[in-house]
């Protein structure tokens, strides 16, 4: 039987990617991500990443990504990203990418893309050659993920949710005209940073970080995308608690342009001292202010 192989990319973390922290500021890795799917396309699939866009006609967006953080990454450390396709379909791939400082697993990721034609915008097979080159790196389905991506609720947000408003800028769009999906994660961080301001009366930056002396690390988001954003929509992105535990925070996203949902998120991130970066309680004062924006228990959000 012939061997998967393992497509990896290394990366060095430099200045640019790191937060006031300064650790790996979490959109950049979606960065990194995308940057290994181009490069496996072209040194591992033999088609470089621009021609298949911009000769072939062929879209590859991303459908859903969910990325769990197992440890922070910080400025000067060298990732390697670790790829193998792990379910490969009609018209769309299922990554599992593995991110690594040395032998050390920081970040474990499942990715999904379709492929589509960008004269249609509409699903297409992918071409037996891509698909034939694809198979050599099929992982084992001992190592294939089992379970659905993300957890999904039910129904439109609850009425109380946060809601925060971002224009889709020009900075924000790609060659094929919509959105790159690592500029999302960008805006929900600017919709949790509206919430804790607008929402919670504590704004991150003089309040959280300066007098409290405390963080928010992500421990695993996932995005499921339903359909492009444009330049010039305004995206509202509702959010909302799902779960308040000790220190840690599960939030939910919905990005719509008028009545239209484009997006939905599911976010985890824990409360730590920005001194020993050490897990803390939720300070009661906020948790009330959280509890707020709960989701109605008559109106559950998962199922």
């Amino acid at each position: 039987m012939t061997q998967s192989r393992v497509f990896s990319l290394t990366r060095k973390i430099r200045f640019a990617h790191c937060d006031p922290a300064g650790i790996l500021y979490f959109p950049h890795v979606f960065d990194f991500v995308n940057a290994a799917v181009e490069d496996w396309f072209e040194t591992g699939l033999g088609m470089p990443f621009d021609a298949f866009h911009m000769e072939h006609g062929y879209g590859n967006p991303v459908v859903t990504t969910q990325c769990e953080f197992l440890r922070a990454c910080r400025f000067g450390e060298q990732l390697t990203l670790e790829l193998a396709p792990v379910r490969i379909g009609h018209s769309s791939i299922e990554l599992r990418i593995a991110v690594k400082v040395g032998n050390e697993e920081r970040m474990r990721l499942r990715h999904r893309t379709a492929m589509i034609s960008m004269d249609s915008f509409r699903p297409m097979e992918i071409p037996e050659a891509l698909r034939a080159r694809a198979m050599a790196y099929l992982a084992p389905p001992a190592d294939a993920p089992g379970g659905p991506l993300l957890p999904a609720w039910s129904g439109a947000p609850p009425p109380n949710a946060f809601r925060s408003r971002q224009l889709v800028r020009y900075a924000h769009c790609d060659p094929g005209g919509i959105v790159y999906f690592a500029r999302f994660f960008g805006m929900f961080d600017a919709a949790l940073e509206d919430w804790f301001s607008e929402g919670l009366g504590c704004p991150l930056g003089s309040d959280l970080v300066a007098k409290r002396r405390l963080r928010t690390p992500s421990l695993a988001i996932g995005c499921e995308f339903r359909r492009a954003c444009r330049l010039g929509e305004q995206l509202d992105i509702d959010l909302w608690p799902t779960r308040l535990g000790r220190s840690s925070m599960q939030l939910a996203l919905s990005g719509s342009v008028g009545n239209e949902e484009r997006l939905r998120a599911v976010w985890t991130l824990c409360m730590v001292s920005g001194e020993t970066w050490k897990a803390v309680p939720i300070a009661d004062d906020l948790r009330a202010r959280m509890e707020r924006f709960a989701a109605l228990r008559r109106n559950p959000p998962f199922i």
